[in-house]
């Protein structure tokens, strides 16, 4: 695993990267791809995840807010913290983006064989159980 994960990780970064395009850094795709997976999310769990300070994801979600890709509400039970959330425009440009990456990828995988291909779905499957956060 310490050998294969990652030259696929590298893969996927790769993938992302060419379809990303003009739209969005990588940095700012990585934060939405986030608030996608954890909506709800607070700037200060960005900035966590993304391993950066608390004035760079701030700058980083306020770029996403004026694009129309995210939208920062107020959270119920504490009117002084904000809940970043998908815009439409936002889910659809996450979209996209994995749209064109899946193609990629696709085309990378298509010369191997049947059995291969299902050999790497139950691997993907035994890891998915092992790592997969409940």
């Amino acid at each position: 695993m310490l050998e294969v994960i990652p030259a696929v990780m590298d893969a996927l970064r790769n993938a992302m990267r060419h379809h990303v395009g003009d739209q969005l850094s990588v940095p700012q795709f990585r934060c939405l791809n986030f608030i996608a997976q954890q909506p709800g999310a607070s700037v200060s769990a960005v900035a966590a995840f993304l391993g950066v300070a608390l004035p760079t994801a701030s700058a980083m979600v306020d770029r996403l807010v004026r694009a129309g890709a995210v939208e920062p509400r107020t959270a119920a039970d504490d009117r002084r913290r904000s809940q970043l959330h998908l815009t439409a425009a936002g889910a659809d440009q996450l979209a996209q983006i994995r749209l064109g990456a899946r193609a990629e990828l696709a085309q990378v995988l298509a010369s191997r064989s049947a059995d291969e291909l299902r050999t790497l779905s139950a691997g993907l499957a035994v890891l998915r159980q092992v790592f997969a956060t409940p």
